[in-house]
C-alpha cells in the first residue's frame, strides 16, 4: 500500500470543488435532482472538527486521494449518526485505503462521544462487515435496495483498556 495519512477535511478546503465531483459521478442516481452545487455546498458544511457532520481526507504525498464523513442525517433514515461519502478514487481502490478511512471515522466519532454509527450501501455490505460493522436492516431507495447497517464504537477509554 502507498504511504497515506488521513487528515480533517479543513486542512484540505482546496480539494473540496474536486471531492463534490466524484461524489456526484458517483453516486449521481442516489442524488436524484440535487445539482453539483449543492452537493458542494453540503461538503462544505463538513469542515469543523469538533462537531458532526465533519469529514476526513485520505493524502498521499499532496493529493486528496480519499474522503470519509460523519453526518447526522441520511436520506429518510430516523437512526443518527451516520458514516458517509466513503470515496477513494478509482485507480487506488483495493488497497486498504477505504479501511484506514473507516477506522479513522470510527475512532474521530467515537472522541466526539458517540456509541454507535450508521451507513447504508447499496453493494459494499462484504466490505464493512470485515471491518466489524453488521446490518442493521433491508431499505430500497428508487436506485435499488440496499443495506443499512450499524456498529457499536468502542469509547476512547474502552478502546485503551483493550489493547
Amino acid at each position: 500500500m502507498i504511504d497515506v495519512a488521513i487528515h480533517p477535511l479543513g486542512d484540505h478546503v482546496d480539494t473540496i470543488p474536486s471531492i463534490a465531483e466524484w461524489f456526484y459521478q458517483e453516486w449521481r442516481e442516489i442524488y436524484g435532482k440535487e445539482t453539483l452545487a449543492s452537493v458542494r455546498q453540503r461538503i462544505e458544511t463538513w469542515v469543523p472538527q469538533d462537531r458532526i457532520p465533519t469529514a476526513l481526507v485520505a493524502v498521499a504525498g499532496n493529493q486528496v486521494i480519499g474522503t470519509v464523513a460523519l453526518k447526522n442525517s441520511e436520506l429518510h433514515f430516523p437512526y443518527s449518526p451516520w458514516l458517509a461519502g466513503l470515496f477513494v478514487i478509482p485507480k487506488l481502490r483495493q488497497q486498504g485505503i477505504g479501511a484506514l478511512l473507516v477506522g479513522a471515522a470510527e475512532r474521530k466519532a467515537a472522541s466526539l462521544g458517540i456509541g454507535r454509527l450508521y451507513l447504508y450501501t447499496p453493494s459494499s455490505q462484504a466490505f464493512y462487515e470485515k471491518l466489524g460493522w453488521s446490518v442493521w436492516e433491508h431499505s430500497q431507495l428508487p436506485s435499488g435496495p440496499l443495506s443499512v447497517m450499524s456498529k457499536r464504537l468502542l469509547s476512547p477509554v474502552e478502546d485503551q483498556t483493550a489493547r
